[in-house]
């Protein structure tokens, strides 16, 4: 929860209730963490004023919070009295980014910002490193790593995520002249290749600013923010999109027993703290986007209750994003399998988090992928279909 703060989230219904069963009534269940138990009971108290169909349960164990049931049209009108200005405010843009479906827009480099609707952004991830899990050592060629990336947008995808350095558990890091050494010449040759832009998956702000000189338009950033000193600042100044991921620590030491309250409502916290964080260096809020991190810093139930609930960050008001693709969770499920036998296990993530909220789903296999793009986006936006 942010320090001394609030944090507000939806617990039900699916949004998608409200876009395909028209015939639901327009009652929300919501939550509250608060910062104290006296806090938490004030706020229950006011709340069993406001109405008289309000149910309030007040809970003090772990995070202190306040959980009830209103209808929408009362939720809206709550007053700022409630708790705080900040609260308020929270309540307000929460129902706002819960209610949005699908249609975009990003801050771009020059006033050209990026734009879409009713369909999930596909990112194809290629690695320029010796010791990626999954592709380690395939493509530090620039033009092997172009090859792949023309094969990638041929195949359907909408951005290429190019990393230098290996983010898996345990990965030791690298330099900074060492990672630009490894990016810089593929960003180069794609960028020139390429009708479709480029993201750096990088959580340092020189190799950033040197990335986006060299035609990168996105900045990946697993430690949103928070690895780098620098990297708020750069960021702002470059005028370009960031993800901003949540991860325990660091890849080396990032999965040395994850423990959390509750994952979904402590990530969703962390975000509060970190979009806050950005708008403090510069970085207006269309240009974020988030990853809760999947495998990074989670055990195997933390990644699956994160997928199975990811439409819960939709309160932030900001685009999801999501990669599970051939993750160590998928292997353990499937008896351990290797990462070159988690392709169907991917599709089955990948729908997953579609049909939860998702709007960019990371993938090292476009083409498998493309298809299954495009069965999840009918099924939640009736993409590609006419009603009889």
């Amino acid at each position: 929860m942010p320090r001394g703060g609030y944090s507000f989230r939806v617990l039900c219904p699916h949004p998608s209730d409200y876009f395909h069963n028209f015939s639901l009534p327009p009652e929300l269940t919501v939550a509250v963490e608060c910062p104290t138990k006296q806090k938490a009971f004030q706020l229950g108290e006011k709340l069993s004023e406001s109405g008289p169909t309000l149910r309030v349960v007040v809970e003090t164990k772990k995070n202190p919070k306040v959980i009830w049931a209103m209808p929408l049209a009362s939720l809206q009108r709550l007053p700022q009295s409630l708790g705080s200005v900040a609260l308020f405010a929270q309540i307000q843009s929460g129902l706002k980014g819960y209610l949005q479906e699908g249609a975009w827009r990003l801050g771009g480099r020059g006033g050209r910002p990026f734009r879409w609707a009713g369909r999930t952004q596909i990112m194809g991830i290629l690695n320029v490193t010796p010791d990626s899990f999954s592709d380690g050592g395939k493509y530090l060629n620039p033009s092997l790593a172009a090859e792949q990336a023309l094969q990638m947008q041929e195949a359907g995808a909408d951005w290429i995520d190019i990393g230098g350095e290996s983010t898996r558990p345990g990965a030791k890091g690298v330099s900074i002249p060492e990672e630009k050494k490894r990016i810089l010449p593929v960003i180069k040759a794609c960028a020139k290749a390429l009708r479709i832009p480029i993201s750096v998956d990088t959580y340092k702000a020189e190799v950033a600013q040197a990335a986006v000189d060299e035609g990168a338009r996105m900045i990946n950033d697993i430690g949103a923010l928070g690895l780098d000193a620098r990297m708020g600042k750069t960021a702002a100044r470059l005028k370009v999109p960031v993800v901003l991921m949540h991860m325990r620590g660091r890849p080396r030491t990032m999965q040395k027993k994850p423990t959390y309250g509750d994952v979904v409502g402590d990530v969703l916290a962390f975000f509060r703290q970190r979009i806050g964080y950005a708008r403090q260096c510069g970085i207006p809020e269309d240009r974020l986007l988030i990853d809760p991190g999947f495998g990074f810093g989670k055990t195997p139930w933390h990644n699956i209750e994160l997928t199975r609930r990811l439409w819960e960050f939709k309160v932030l008001g900001r685009p999801l994003a999501f990669g599970p693709s051939r993750k160590s969770t998928l292997g353990f499920l499937l008896g351990g399998a290797p990462p070159d036998q988690r392709v169907e296990a991917t599709g089955a993530a990948v729908t997953a988090a579609i049909l939860n909220g998702a709007d960019f789903v990371r993938v090292h296999d476009v083409q498998s992928m493309g298809p299954v793009v495009k069965i999840a986006d009918a099924i939640r936006y009736n993409r590609g279909l006419t009603a009889p």
